[in-house]
């Protein structure tokens, strides 16, 4: 059993499936006797994990034997913990949709049934992705700062019981404190300053359920795509985010586009930062690219790829 360095199909062999129980509301443990299923149909050698945390995911890739399939059934953050594992062991990573969002799934173009991922082995291909550094912690998708972090954070710290009216409540919350909000954004030393809603530090570049948005964002290039939106109104926000799903919000005035190897973000009023989906850190923060650093098992027309 071996695995090519770069481009090159995965030989079956030994394989570890880490599952995620909380993924999904429970979506990774109601699909994990299948995709085990389908795994030992596939011909491999399968241990199955369902992992206490994060860092456990991550410790468990770094103890595979290079070379071992590791198939990840969670959701965006569970699946950069594993490839962080699995960049230091050499193990190769199949993404499986197990989590709510699936976007790094998604945008690899691998399929949201994690049974017909398994099923398509033979047609995936070995090919070495960068990881995202966001304050040291790694990612695969996108680290962002803004008001869609700020509005999630006010519907969770709500005490009111509003059911599915609390995320309304956080995002006018949001809105209201919104008011005089600077960032500055380096891109490999070339800085700005600007009043704005949102950063984003693409490396697959798909957040929150198909947002494209860093459409432009290559996972295998070695740069990370940096996507502001600048002043709008609150309907000007909400087109921006409409727009990313398709990926055609670059042209507006107020979006600003850039790429680099090393960025850093700060604001001036205290916000946090979010990578695939995990709060990192507060800013300011230093986000870097691991070039090609994790092998991954991925469609070979994948246009997440240069």
């Amino acid at each position: 059993m071996t695995a090519n360095t770069g481009a090159g199909a995965w030989q079956h062999g030994t394989a570890l499936l880490l599952v995620n129980p909380t993924s999904g509301r429970g979506r990774a443990l109601r699909l994990l006797p299948r995709t085990a299923a389908a795994l030992r149909a596939a011909g491999c050698s399968l241990e199955v994990s369902t992992t206490e945390s994060l860092a456990d995911a991550t410790e468990q890739a770094r103890l595979a034997p290079a070379g071992t399939l590791v198939a990840v059934l969670g959701g965006d953050g569970f699946l950069g913990a594993a490839a962080a594992g699995a960049r230091e062991s050499g193990a190769v990573v199949l993404p499986l949709a197990g989590g709510r969002g699936n976007d790094t799934v998604r945008r690899l173009g691998l399929a949201l049934n994690p049974v017909k991922s398994v099923q398509s082995l033979d047609r995936l291909t070995v090919r070495e992705l960068d990881l995202g550094l966001a304050n040291g912690r790694p990612y695969l998708g996108v680290a962002n700062a803004g008001f869609d972090g700020l509005a999630n954070e006010y519907g969770n710290d709500a005490r009111l019981n509003l059911g599915p009216f609390v995320y309304l409540y956080g995002g006018i919350r949001a809105f209201l404190d919104w008011k005089n909000v600077t960032f500055t954004v380096s891109v490999d030393g070339k800085e700005t300053s600007f009043p704005g809603w949102l950063v984003a530090v693409g490396n697959v570049g798909q957040y929150g359920g198909g947002l494209r948005i860093c459409p432009l964002a290559k996972a295998d290039d070695g740069r990370l795509d940096v996507v502001s939106l600048g002043r709008a109104t609150i309907l000007g926000v909400a087109a921006t985010y409409l727009r990313s799903y398709r990926g055609s919000h670059l042209g507006q005035r107020n979006v600003t586009f850039a790429r680099g190897s090393a960025v850093s973000i700060s604001a001036s009023k205290p916000l946090n930062l979010y990578a695939d989906g995990e709060k990192v850190a507060t800013l300011p923060a230093l986000i870097e690219v691991l070039p090609r650093a994790v092998k991954f098992l991925v469609p070979a027309n994948s246009q997440a790829m240069a």
